[in-house]
C-alpha cells in the first residue's frame, strides 16, 4: 500500500464504480456518506430528476438505472486523478435506452469526506469537469 493519501481516495472511488458495474447497491453504499449526493448526467436527463440524495437516493438511482437502461449501463473508468479531496475520473459510458445506444466519453468528479464519497457528478467535457473541480476545491 502506498503512503500517498491520494491512492486511498482513488481506491474508494474505484471500489464504488466497480460496485455500480456489478449492480451491487449495498457495496456501493459502503463507500458513500449517508448524505451523499449524486448527479449522473445521462440518467437524470432520462428521469427528469436533478439529483439523488443520501443512501435512499442512491438506491433509487440503481432502480432508475435498471428501468431506463434495461439493456444495461456500464461505466469504464480510464484515468483517475486525485486533487484536494476529490477524484476526477476520465472514462466512458456505454448503454442502451429505448433502443438508442449510448457510447460517450465522460468525466466524473467525486468529492470525498472522511474517506467516503460525499458527492459525484458527471460531465460531458473535460473542461467543465476540471473547472467544477477547481471551483469546489
Amino acid at each position: 500500500m502506498s503512503d500517498d493519501p491520494r491512492d486511498a481516495l482513488i481506491a474508494t472511488v474505484s471500489s464504488l464504480m466497480d460496485a455500480f458495474n456489478r449492480r451491487d447497491v449495498e457495496a456501493a453504499l459502503a463507500w458513500a456518506t449517508p448524505d451523499c449526493e449524486l448527479r449522473p448526467l445521462g440518467t437524470v436527463g432520462l428521469t427528469g430528476r436533478e439529483r439523488y440524495q443520501g443512501h435512499d437516493g442512491i438506491r433509487e438511482y440503481f432502480d432508475d438505472v435498471a428501468r431506463v437502461w434495461p439493456d444495461g449501463l456500464e461505466v469504464e473508468p480510464v484515468d483517475y486523478r486525485a486533487v484536494s479531496g476529490s477524484v476526477v475520473v476520465f472514462g466512458r459510458v456505454r448503454g442502451v435506452s429505448g433502443g438508442d445506444p449510448l457510447r460517450d466519453e465522460v468525466v466524473w468528479v467525486w468529492r470525498l469526506r472522511g474517506g467516503l464519497v460525499a458527492s459525484g457528478q458527471v460531465f460531458s467535457t473535460r473542461t467543465a469537469a476540471m473547472s467544477h473541480a477547481r471551483d469546489h476545491a
